[in-house]
């Protein structure tokens, strides 16, 4: 899951802007270190890359949230101690059959 690093200064950026950008494909991404501005970095990723990013994080948030909200976490735990019995029994439903196909 890490990213590939590709690492240029702001002065390479500049001068090659075009073929550096286009580098930032995928899990690559392009660091760009200013030495004027006291060592900044700045990075340049994929807008794929970065939108699953974002999905993978806001996911990891709301899985931190139910574990830590003791009531709900508790209630699933007890839901999944007979979640396969109950499906063998056909005591669940599928998510078309409850809301309908679209």
């Amino acid at each position: 899951m890490s990213p590939r690093r590709v690492q240029v200064n702001r002065s390479q950026l500049r001068q090659k802007q075009s073929a550096i950008l286009g580098k930032a494909k995928g899990r690559t991404v392009v660091v760009v270190s200013d030495a004027r501005a006291g060592g900044e970095v700045k990075y340049v990723l994929d807008r794929l890359y970065f939108e699953q990013l974002w999905k993978d994080l806001r996911a990891a948030v709301e899985t931190l949230e139910i574990t830590t909200d003791r009531k709900l976490f508790n209630q699933i735990l007890r839901a999944a101690e007979t979640l396969d019995e109950d499906m063998r029994a056909g005591k669940l439903r599928s998510f078309e059959e409850t809301f309908g196909a679209d």
